[in-house]
């Protein structure tokens, strides 16, 4: 509101009077709507981080040794890297991504000329010419990639986007679409309000906008710019009102995902429980929102629902009833409807007749697609934005074997294989060493010292499964020829239960 106070000018032959011929009550009506706009935005976004904080706690704390991995984690994603996996998807996105940076970091500096004295004013002459080129460049860039977005979703129409298409992804790209194209629209009545000054030739879009509007009366144009800039304006003010409640929440949940993505465990590993012998917890697993971690909440809102990982999710793709990215967004749905602080949107829009009674996550998440994992984390792997779908669904499974014994008939006769014979076939433990018949590998006796330099630990599929088999021949073949001294236990090598610890049988 400075500079009606104020009213500081620039003189200098070449440069934009800003809110030219728009009217003071206007001028005042943005000032104070778009500050309101982001203080709601504020707290609907702190309504949605209160949601998180009903999860349980997660070590991600920056420290000296990984703020430089989680720099990199975070660059990767602000630089589109991790889009450019699918370079399609990826070089669409970028257009849209810093198209839209570009015009903000162009609005934002008019804005700061804007507010300078008048010797301190440095938006004139070849700066001017300069950035009224960018500013074009910028909006292009950004039109390109809006466009391209809208034929990608609703004519090309690939499987991943199609079957997840909602009415609010038409909303947000007809904002977006609304706010570059009235913006070049309110740039040429401008300049033609201006009488087309040679200097705006720079502004290679607005300026042969200017010339269709040759021979309109002056007023006319006048008033056509009031109204486009009025549009422009309005268009930003939805996108505003969008961004706390749609998907486009992702532009800060995403980068933040991304910078939190390194933690002390390992690749892989699952999280550790409790001693289940000795802990005084009464349920194991997961079976309610407040059961994950904050962090496997902020998954939910984090999530840009562009279906890389269901594209590449074996079980999925054999027509069985797990779609990953479905996992994140039926959390979110669960955590959003059961919210007792305030209304909270879900992750994605949801049809009418989807009701959630309680704050279960099967409530909306079936046995049988839990059951269909295979554990193979390449839903993880491809998520550009690094959402941990994999920890969800083991920590659903440890809830169901420990604490309902809801695992299919097949599990259970492996659990019993595994408890009393020690392998999940049930094989005998008798027969673990019989692949090592005639190839000098020395198997250990019970009690026997270990004189071997190396123990070679074979597994259950290695010693059991016909085609695992050959490959531990192989192996062993290998071993001797260079010359390696490796023995191994045989009948006393034991299964590790990683298929049922997998599984969530975390007690077997």
């Amino acid at each position: 509101v400075l500079p009606l106070i104020t009213d500081w000018h620039n003189d200098n032959a070449v440069h934009r009077e800003v809110f030219g011929s728009i009217p003071g009550p206007l001028k005042i009506a943005f000032y104070t709507v778009v500050p309101a706009m982001l203080v709601w935005g504020a707290f609907t976004f702190a309504d949605r981080v209160k949601n998180w904080e009903r999860g349980g706690p997660d070590r991600r704390r920056t420290t000296p040794k990984n703020i430089g991995r989680r720099l990199r984690d975070f660059r990767a994603g602000a630089y589109m890297q991790t889009l450019l996996r699918d370079s399609a998807a990826g070089l669409m996105h970028s257009f849209i991504y810093f198209g839209f940076l570009g015009l903000l970091g162009v609005t934002t500096i008019l804005e700061v000329d804007h507010q300078m004295p008048e010797d301190l004013k440095f938006l004139h002459g070849r700066t001017y010419m300069a950035y009224a080129f960018v500013g074009d460049l910028f909006g292009v860039i950004f039109m390109v990639g809006i466009v391209w977005a809208i034929l990608r979703r609703y004519v090309q129409r690939p499987y991943r986007i199609r079957i997840k298409s909602k009415p609010e992804h038409a909303v947000i790209l007809a904002t977006f679409f609304a706010i570059g194209a009235t913006g070049f629209v309110a740039e040429g009545f401008r300049i033609a309000l201006e009488e087309q000054p040679t200097y705006e030739k720079w502004s290679f879009v607005g300026y042969p906008l200017s010339q269709l509007f040759d021979g309109l009366a002056v007023g006319t144009i006048d008033r056509w710019h009031e109204i486009m800039w009025a549009a422009h304006v309005v268009s930003f003010l939805v996108f505003l009102a969008l961004l706390p409640i749609t998907m486009l929440r992702h532009m800060f949940t995403s980068p933040l995902n991304m910078y939190l993505r390194d933690r002390e465990r390992p690749k892989g590993a699952m999280k550790a429980m409790p001693n289940l012998t000795e802990t005084s917890l009464e349920t194991f697993g997961a079976s309610v929102v407040e059961d994950f971690t904050w962090k496997q909440l902020l998954d939910t809102d984090a999530c840009t629902m562009c279906g890389r990982c269901t594209s590449v999710c074996p079980a999925h793709a054999t027509g069985k009833p797990l779609d990953p990215r479905e996992i994140v967004l039926k959390t979110g749905e669960v955590m959003a409807a059961s919210a007792t602080h305030a209304h909270v949107s879900p992750p994605l829009g949801t049809d009418p007749e989807i009701t959630i009674s309680a704050n279960s996550l099967f409530e909306r998440i079936t046995a049988e697609e839990i059951w269909s994992c295979t554990s193979c984390k390449a839903c993880d792997e491809i998520c550009p934005v690094n959402i941990e779908i994999l920890d969800k669904i083991l920590d659903m499974r440890r809830y169901l074997s420990l604490m309902e014994s809801n695992f299919p008939a097949e599990l259970g006769n492996a659990y019993r294989a595994m408890e009393n014979q020690g392998n999940p076939w049930g094989m005998n433990q008798g027969e673990r060493a019989d692949w090592a018949k005639g190839l000098d590998v020395t198997v250990l006796d019970p009690g026997e010292a270990m004189s071997a330099e190396y123990l070679y630990w074979v597994g259950c599929a290695g010693s059991f499964d016909d085609k695992n088999k050959k490959v531990t021949q192989a192996m062993a073949k290998l071993l001797k020829r260079a010359g390696i001294d490796v023995a191994i236990l045989g009948p006393s090598e034991m299964c590790t239960g990683d298929s049922a610890r997998r599984s969530g049988n975390e007690y077997l």
